[in-house]
């Protein structure tokens, strides 16, 4: 197994349309969509995101996340993992999030205590508090907070990219479009 910067262009929307179908699953109205439209456009277009990987040899995808970078780029947090339907399972997720806290200054954050348990078991060991209730788990690179706070992420405003589907009709189809042919390309790289 190794793990992949997803870097060609073609190869990693395939990619994100799989993790964000993964991630939000078929009953989740517009939210898929919204999050592919938000980090094509806005966070990979400002090289404020980056897509990873864990592989077999062979280049089977077991595991997909997305990293994103803080304002002044020193630091990340993990947005969306998954892992594609019958190829990766929890073991494949553990080894691609403690790889990547081995190397990079990695924020992770979880909603539960399922979820906690799950990224300590990845070597992540220092929590605090974060806001609506979330636990923001700081990797072994990360710096600890400035008094008390953490660095800012780079964000889309998905509220905006709703707006813009419902006035311009155009985008929404375009980028709808691009989902779809995205996922079955995907297919087509496994």
């Amino acid at each position: 197994m190794k793990v992949v910067h997803v870097r060609n262009p073609e190869t990693r929307e395939a990619c994100l349309a799989k993790l964000c179908a993964s991630v939000y699953g078929q009953q989740a109205g517009l939210a898929p969509l919204v999050t592919f439209a938000g980090t094509q456009g806005v966070l990979f277009e400002q090289e404020a995101a980056r897509l990873f990987a864990l592989t077999e040899d062979d280049g089977t995808i077991l595991c997909l996340t997305l990293i994103s970078s803080d304002v002044d780029g020193g630091t990340m947090e993990m947005g969306m993992l998954s892992t594609p339907e019958g190829k990766g399972n929890t073991r494949h997720s553990r080894h691609l999030v403690k790889t990547l806290a081995e190397k990079a200054p990695l924020r992770v954050t979880a909603s539960d205590e399922a979820g906690e348990a799950f990224f300590r078991g990845c070597g992540i060991e220092r929590w605090i508090d974060g806001d609506d209730g979330l636990r923001v788990g700081l990797g072994p690179l990360h710096p600890s907070p400035v008094n008390g706070v953490l660095p800012s992420l780079v964000r889309f405003n998905a509220e905006g990219i709703v707006r813009t589907f419902k006035q311009e009709p155009e985008t929404f189809e375009d980028y709808k479009t691009r989902f779809v042919a995205a996922l079955e390309r995907y297919a087509d790289i496994l």
